[in-house]
């Protein structure tokens, strides 16, 4: 097992707030061979990122990054909506657990990943080298669209890049950003992200990832983007980011995932799939109640990643599960993509039979007379010693008795 310790003494650390820098002097210096042997000795199943709790626990951000990993079930499924691909970014992508996902579906394609954290950074690329993920990892930071350093990881060695790659294109853009963060921008700018769209709220900057991932999708990519609930329906500057992008045809489809699916927070989730179109039209999911049930945290089946999948593809309407909203239903809802306007999860409650209800009161009233009956009598066989209890005891029983007698005479006179 990959934990804290485990990794601070492969790494030849005390403490793991010096991991970044020590990761990065071995993986620069190439001094990754013995390194990397020592972790497949301990953990040789590279088909999900090792790091994710380590991370969460000794270097996330929750205050200022709102960071928050992405559940192994919910990265495997992105892959599965549009597995036909050659070409992948990863936008904010954290150690790499999405790009390991769609590396999992496809290892001959090529990466392209964006995360801003310097305590994450260095895992990623010990994630990609290790893997030898053919890829180009790029520490910025994505709203502001600055660069602070650029990698190439080929055949396990990690070399650093004089600039980033400009104008970069994928078939499939995969994030999971952080939710809702404030962000300060200057609309004098010349943005070309936010040209057509306009920029999003400084309070809520879900949109400009979007827009971003929409931006390296271009006309032939697709974008699938973990995202908080507030995106389907807030107003002001998002509805119309929201609007045009539903006359643009861009959406294809919102599919809507359990609560506490996530370990650090237990707001409700989606996933959103951007992209031309040849249909006016969305496909909403309501994905929310078929889960496997944990304590602090939910989890997704085999069997409920293939129903979401299928459907997706397939762009079927199953009753209280998916339904196609033309864009005139959109329309007329205000652009508002909230799930319940367009899928009705009501169950009709049943109405118990008169008649057995009745006859479980009468069942439950004969099992309360016979405990009591029983209860009077294992009290009639106490004995004690001390007189004082022995006349506490038979005062109870006799109390008891009445009870019973006057409930009996209560009843009969009810029936």
């Amino acid at each position: 097992m990959i934990d804290s310790n485990t990794v601070n003494r492969i790494l030849g650390i005390k403490e793991s707030y010096e991991l970044p820098d020590k990761l990065m002097e071995i993986l620069i210096e190439n001094k990754t061979s013995e390194v990397f042997q020592e972790f497949l000795k301990i953990e040789s199943d590279l088909s999900f990122d090792w790091f994710t709790d380590y991370f969460q626990e000794e270097h996330s951000n929750r205050n200022s990054m709102m960071q928050d990993f992405t559940p192994k079930e919910v990265a495997r499924l992105l892959p599965m909506l549009e597995d036909n691909y050659n070409s992948v970014a990863d936008i904010c992508c954290g150690t790499g657990g999405l790009t390991i996902a769609a590396w999992n579906h496809n290892k001959n394609a090529t990466f392209y990943c964006e995360e801003l954290s310097t305590r994450a950074f260095p895992l990623l690329l010990f994630n990609l080298a290790i893997r030898n993920i053919n890829s180009i990892a790029v520490n910025k930071d994505v709203l502001e669209n600055k660069v602070y350093a650029a990698y190439q990881i080929k055949n396990g060695k990690v070399a650093r890049l004089e600039s980033a790659p400009e104008n970069v294109k994928a078939d499939i853009v995969i994030m999971n950003p952080p939710y809702s963060v404030k962000w300060k921008y200057d609309e004098k700018k010349q943005d070309v992200r936010f040209r057509e769209y306009g920029y999003p709220p400084t309070q809520f900057a879900d949109y400009g990832f979007i827009l971003h991932g929409l931006g390296i999708a271009g006309d032939a990519g697709k974008v699938l983007a973990i995202l908080p609930h507030g995106i389907l329906f807030r107003a002001n500057k998002e509805l119309t980011i929201r609007q045009k992008i539903v006359e643009n045809n861009k959406l294809i489809a919102v599919i809507g995932l359990p609560d506490k699916l996530f370990k650090n927070t237990t707001i409700p989730t989606c996933i959103c799939v951007y992209g031309n179109h040849i249909d006016r039209s969305a496909l909403i999911v309501d994905a929310s109640r078929e889960y496997n049930k944990g304590g602090r945290q939910n989890s997704l089946s085999q069997y409920n990643l293939d129903k979401i999948a299928d459907i997706y593809k397939s762009r079927k309407e199953v009753d209280k599960y998916s339904h196609v909203a033309d864009i005139s239903e959109i329309r007329e809802n205000g652009y508002n993509l909230n799930i319940p306007r367009y899928i009705n999860t009501y169950e009709v409650e049943v109405i118990p039979d008169l008649g057995e209800t009745v006859q479980e009161l009468a069942e439950l009233e004969v099992e309360i007379y016979q405990n009591q009956k029983e209860l009077i009598k294992m009290m009639k066989q106490l004995t004690s010693e001390n007189i004082k209890k022995k006349n506490e005891l038979k005062k109870s029983v006799k109390m008891l008795e009445e009870a019973i007698e006057k409930r009996d005479v209560q009843l009969k006179f009810k029936l």
